[in-house]
Parts: C-alpha cells; sequence; structure tokens
C-alpha cells in the first residue's frame, strides 16, 4: 500500500526515519537544529515586526491579527522545557529574527504536551538535506547568485525579481559583505538607495520570504544572508 503524502510527521516518525535515538533527536530540537511544532486549531495569534526607537528601545509593530489553524514552531528554551517538564505553558511562538508571534486568546497563553510536537515537511527535508541524515547527502553553503543589476536574485532555491530601489539596497548589501563588514544600518542603505521609506521592512514587505535574504540585528543594522569564503 503506497504511504500517503503527509505535511508534518510525529517525532517517533522522524526517530525511525533517521534511524536515530530519542536522545539525539533531543540535541537537534534543544538547540535550536531542528525546528519542533504544534498543530493549533482556532487559537488567535498576533504576527508582527521589531522596531528600534530613536531612544534605542524596540517597539512591537503589530501586522496581523488572525484566528489561526495549523503548524507553529516552538522557541528553542521552550523546547527545552517542554523535554524536561512533560508539559509547559506559552505565549509566544519561533518567528525570523526581527519579527514576533504572540498568542492573543487565550489570554493566559495555551499548554502544550511533549507528546504534541511535530516536524514539518519542509523542516525535515532541509534538516537530512543539512547533515544528510535518511539517506539524502549532505548540501554544502547555500549559493547567491544575481543578475540585470540585482533586479533578479536567487538565494539556495529561492528567486526573487526585485523592483529598482530593492534592487539597489540588495546591490548595496553585497557589496558590504564583499568587504567582511556586512551589517549596514537600514536607514543608512535606505537613504543610499534614494527609498523615501524608513523602514527595510516596508519597502519589501509585498515580498514574500523576504526575511530569508535580508536578516536583521534587531538593533537596525541588515545584511545579506549569504557568506563569503
Amino acid at each position: 500500500m503506497a504511504g500517503i503524502e503527509k505535511e508534518y510527521f510525529t517525532l517517533e516518525e522522524v526517530e525511525s526515519c533517521w534511524d536515530m535515538p530519542r536522545r539525539d533527536l533531543v540535541y537537534l530540537a534543544e538547540n535550536g537544529l531542528l525546528k519542533v511544532s504544534v498543530r493549533l486549531y482556532g487559537i488567535r495569534i498576533e504576527r508582527g515586526s521589531y522596531e528600534e526607537m530613536e531612544n534605542g528601545q524596540c517597539c512591537n509593530i503589530p501586522e496581523e491579527r488572525v484566528s489561526f489553524q495549523g503548524l507553529q514552531e516552538l522557541l528553542s528554551r521552550d523546547v527545552y522545557r517542554l523535554f524536561h517538564e512533560g508539559q509547559i505553558k506559552i505565549d509566544q511562538f519561533d518567528a525570523p529574527d526581527d519579527q514576533y508571534c504572540h498568542v492573543l486568546h487565550p489570554e493566559e497563553g495555551i499548554v502544550i504536551k511533549q507528546e504534541e510536537l511535530v516536524v514539518s515537511r519542509t523542516e525535515r527535508d532541509r534538516v537530512e538535506a543539512k547533515h544528510g541524515l535518511g539517506g539524502v547527502q549532505r548540501t554544502t553553503e547555500i549559493s547567491f547568485r544575481h543578475k540585470n543589476d540585482f533586479a533578479d536574485v536567487t538565494l539556495g532555491e529561492q528567486s526573487y525579481t526585485l523592483g529598482p530601489i530593492q534592487a539597489k539596497v540588495v546591490g548595496i548589501l553585497y557589496e558590504a559583505a564583499q568587504t567582511g563588514s556586512p551589517w549596514r544600518y537600514g536607514q543608512a542603505v535606505l537613504g543610499e538607495a534614494g527609498s523615501r521609506c524608513t523602514r527595510i521592512s516596508d519597502l519589501f514587505k509585498a515580498k514574500a520570504d523576504w526575511r530569508k535574504l535580508i536578516q536583521s540585528d534587531k538593533r537596525g543594522k541588515y545584511r545579506l544572508n549569504i557568506k563569503f569564503s
């Protein structure tokens, strides 16, 4: 009988697929090398980004509030607690570097149990490729390619078609990466590129997954998500 195409797997299924003992799977998860998730049904969450104010403090900029159904990845610190305590209450989930994902309702947060943990297909495939697990050949460093003055760029398997100002920003960050000092202040980069936006997130908000291309240090600086040997 043919197997079904699952979008997520239990920890037991991942252990079996990788022929890995639980202690090693726990190590990967506790140290953020494997992102584990929980399934949510009708939990109200708020997603947004962090922005640095003039006084140096960070504030939350809400972007959406939704009644969510699906998978949400856990923070590594919560995964550690969960494996050691078996059951915990949480009020936030993992998110990209300059973003957040908070629980709005129930207001007191939600209780999750260790046996509820799952691994998404995307995450399983990523870890298999990176660490050579499950018979998958280990991949090398993610490649970065560009053409047409950075109007068309590719990071790994993700391609981006950028507008003129967006392309200039990526070009500036690319040059910074080549110098060995990849981090640049976002407002300075925007000014150099001729943008009227005051935030990198505003300039790129229409581009899905742009935060995989550009990283933030949460203190106003940005860099391309690439490395030069």
